[in-house]
């Protein structure tokens, strides 16, 4: 299945201006994810607000790789999924006990956030 894409493709040197650790990590390839897009500005983040760095998954779920991490207090603009969630694997980070997981844009492609973890906001 194919999402739509909601989010600008952001260079990777523009993250770390935002606050954001990006840790490129070798991974399979995300499928049914697009890869790029032309809107012109983002208008949605994530925002750890964990308190610590966040793992950034190559899926819904702790048992996919670790594709990059966000800083304690950085952001990213969300993925494909914008506000939404998808309903993975169970973890529990950050005190909880969910299975929901947020999409950013990491490195030029969607990675997953446990959605507890994170808050949504504009830029």
């Amino acid at each position: 299945m194919r999402l739509p894409l909601k989010a600008a493709a952001v260079a990777v040197s523009a993250l770390g201006v935002a606050g954001a650790v990006v840790s490129p990590v070798s991974a399979a390839p995300v499928s049914g994810v697009a890869e790029k897009t032309s809107v012109a500005a983002v208008t949605c983040y994530a925002y750890n607000r964990s308190g610590t760095t966040l793992n950034v998954r190559g899926g819904a779920g702790t048992r996919y790789s670790v594709v990059g991490t966000i800083a304690a207090g950085g952001r990213l603009p969300c993925g494909s999924l914008g506000e939404g969630d998808v309903n993975g694997q169970r973890y529990t980070a950050c005190g909880g006990t969910s299975n929901y997981w947020k999409t950013v844009r990491i490195n030029g492609r969607d990675g997953w956030v446990a959605a507890e973890c994170v808050a949504l906001g504009a830029g």
